[in-house]
């Protein structure tokens, strides 16, 4: 009973502050009788404006307007609205759409009042003390396209949520921050409109700073409608609907819980009493917060544009014609590759005065993959400022510079897709796309990747080079970037350069073995064949072989620490453990050599398991762990040595000489075309018996017994 008094004279107490604090409240904010007007009231007062206030009246937003709030008003005059309507036809406002009307007068109201110093500046004060920035030029606006039901390939159901649309401001000072010709820009996007130095959209604001209660009034000489954004313009113009095809098959919705919960209650889209979820219409090859129907672009949507490039169909019917191969259309190129070549068309920050100089001094991700990118006036087809950025359509396509490059056989061809995605995935093209270097490249198809089990999908992994022993995840891409790296070779090598029973090094320091079969790479042994030799000027040479060069994916120190595999190597290793000469990580593990420079390649002699034990009971192979250690790294050679004849003389080994302290002690290799011997400092000659196998940091020898720098134990 007690619990039940205390609760009611609470209530009372909390009831009387709350009336007394409505009370206070109502008598601070009570707007004094000698203010100004508000905005309706201001536009009442001038006499130019009846018709936009009437627009404002249908669209049931005069109370608004007419009484409260912080708004920013670009208001036309009547003369505007008159020409507005005898361009579309109407005769009264009664006459134009509700949602057309809504949208109109929406557009026109922005929220937070912007004096003509705030919009260029943004929402700020005045001080001389700071560097003001225009590059915030656009201001979302009161208007937010309806939500739209859409369906995707399974056809199920998604509420589009359509962004606040925001309204450009142009000014002098904008485009000088910018250091753009401003007329220049201004009147290729809006070209009915001369520019005259202060401008909201495609309107000359002719009057501002107009104080009310409730905001700023910008007079503006045209009527303004929210432009279409990209997806729209794409979807109303057909020459762009080829492009527009393969854009939307990366189509996907995303859930917006920011959007979903600003509904309050009006998020009832279908009338069922439940509040619905929103989702964005997105694009999986745009930038990050970027797609066609997105107007808060990369999410900073006061600052950046979205510039679309679109070609014609005829101009992407003119790629296929020219560039491609063996595909009966461009719907059949594979998903990766045609999502790669379309990413080439979108881009970020562009304006008109730009375009015809893009490949020259922008290094941006949409000209820096592009032989020339540079748009001229009789390339373009169609230009307009879309609601979120420039839409420039193409009357030519644009083209990768890895076409022009060493790849140029294989590039659109079928037969070749999954490697020419390899090339582009594993950024291979970069290197290839080199100015003045020749490279040599093996092309395998894909029947030939298809026969050492290796495809380039996608699958729960993403996308990448797959094998069959492992069919649900790709190769690391360490792994995969090896091999493709061992199909490129600096240098343009023709057909009397593959010297049978010879070793090329590959771009990543990998090699090439050359039998009568054909090449093999160390990874696998199974030789290709060489189809005939296709020059590419100024470029380099390509052979198409028929099976992929698989590099080796083990170090030395990983070959030899894996006695089940290489039992040959089994007692060499043994040593460099007792020797301490292995590192282990932190759970006592070995993990590598402590006399192997990671990024060095080397040449590893490793004398027979017999000669190993002969050794060791002879005395001649020392106990103690010090002198182990320095007997152990004599057997290891600085640089890729094979049998093949080519590099003969004294080389480092990794011993450490033991006057300096610091240097390296040497050997002589003896190296004749399958013959390759070691002469150590002893003066004996031990011969390999077993050779080149290739390892991914150089190459491993069996020799038919142990080196010795000295004789002494």
């Amino acid at each position: 009973m007690k619990t039940r008094i205390r609760i009611l004279i609470s209530l009372l107490i909390a009831l009387f502050i709350i009336t007394g604090c409505e009370k206070k409240f109502d008598e601070y904010y009570k707007i004094p009788e000698d203010l100004i007007g508000t905005i309706l009231e201001i536009l009442e007062e001038d006499g130019n404006f009846t018709r936009f206030i009437k627009a404002v009246e249908l669209a049931d937003y005069a109370d608004v307007l007419g009484r409260t709030g912080n708004f920013t008003v670009f208001a036309p005059d009547d003369r505007a609205f008159s020409e507005f309507m005898a361009e579309r036809g109407y005769s009264s406002l009664e006459e134009i759409p509700e949602e057309e009307l809504k949208g109109i007068v929406f557009y026109h109201i922005v929220f937070w009042a912007y004096s003509r110093f705030m919009l260029l500046y943004g929402l700020n004060i005045q001080d001389a003390d700071i560097q003001y920035s225009t590059l915030n030029f656009r201001q979302p606006t009161r208007y937010n396209p309806p939500v739209t039901q859409e369906f995707d390939t399974l056809g199920r159901s998604y509420n589009v949520y359509h962004e606040t649309k925001f309204i450009p401001i142009y000014s002098n000072e904008f485009f000088n921050e910018l250091r753009l010709d401003a007329s220049e820009n201004y009147n290729l996007l809006y070209p009915q409109t001369p520019f005259s130095g202060f401008h909201a959209d495609r309107a000359g604001i002719t009057g501002y700073d107009i104080p009310a209660q409730n905001g700023w009034i910008h007079r503006i000489n045209r009527v303004l409608v929210s432009p279409p954004n990209h997806d729209d313009i794409l979807q109303q113009q057909s020459e762009y609907s080829l492009f527009r095809e393969l854009l939307e098959k990366n189509t996907f919705y995303q859930y917006s819980h920011s959007y979903t919960i600003a509904q309050n209650n009006d998020g009832d889209v279908n009338k069922d009493g439940i509040l619905d979820s929103l989702f964005l219409k997105m694009n999986s090859i745009f930038p990050p917060g970027c797609s066609p129907d997105v107007e808060n672009i990369s999410f900073n949507g006061f600052s950046n544009i979205l510039t679309l490039f679109a070609p014609t169909n005829t101009a992407l019917n003119q790629f296929m014609t020219e560039r491609t191969k063996g595909y009966a259309s461009i719907s059949n190129i594979g998903k990766y590759w045609i999502n790669w070549y379309l990413s080439h068309y979108i881009g970020t920050n562009y304006w008109p005065s730009q375009f015809s100089t893009l490949t020259n001094d922008w290094d941006w991700k949409l000209t820096s993959g592009l032989v020339d990118c540079n748009i001229r006036e009789g390339d373009i087809h169609h230009l307009q400022m879309a609601s979120n950025g420039p839409f420039c359509g193409l009357n030519k396509y644009l083209l990768p510079k890895i076409f022009e490059s060493v790849a140029m056989p294989i590039m659109g061809d079928k037969d070749f897709e999954w490697f020419s995605d390899m090339l582009v995935f594993y950024l291979a093209d970069k290197l290839l796309n080199e100015e003045n270097i020749e490279f040599t490249l093996f092309a395998p198809s894909n029947q030939a990747m298809r026969a050492a089990g290796y495809t380039f999908r996608t699958g729960i992994g993403g996308y990448g080079l797959y094998h069959d022993n492992s069919p649900l995840s790709p190769l690391s891409p360490r792994v995969a970037r090896d091999i493709v790296n061992t199909h490129i070779v600096f240098g343009a090598m023709g057909e009397d350069d593959f010297e049978e029973g010879t070793f090329i090094e590959a771009s990543q320091n990998t090699y090439i073995g050359i039998t009568q079969d054909g090449i093999f790479a160390g990874g696998n042994l199974t030789p290709s064949s060489l189809g005939s030799p296709e020059e590419v000027p100024g470029k380099g040479v390509v052979y198409k072989i028929d099976r992929i060069l698989v590099s080796p994916n083990l170090s030395i120190f990983e070959i030899i620490s894996n006695p089940g595999t290489f039992q040959q190597y089994q007692r060499f290793y043994q040593l460099c453990y007792q020797s301490g000469l292995i590192i282990l990580d932190e759970n006592s593990k070995p993990s590598s050599l402590d006399n192997l420079s990671i990024g060095t390649s080397y040449t590893c002699f490793i004398p027979a398991n017999d000669a190993i034990e002969e050794g060791i009971a002879s005395g001649l192979i020392p106990s103690d762990p010090d002198s182990l250690k320095q007997f152990v790294r004599y057997h290891f050679v600085e640089g890729v040595i094979f049998d093949d004849g080519k590099k003969s003389g004294i080389f480092n080994t990794t011993r450490i000489d033991e006057v300096s302290g610091y240097l390296f002690n040497t050997i002589e290799i003896i190296n004749e075309k399958h013959n390759l011997s070691v002469k150590d400092e002893t003066g004996e000659v031990r011969t390999v018996v077993t050779a080149n196998h290739m390892a991914e940091d150089g190459v491993i020898h069996q020799i038919d017994s142990y080196l010795l720098f000295d004789r002494q134990p």
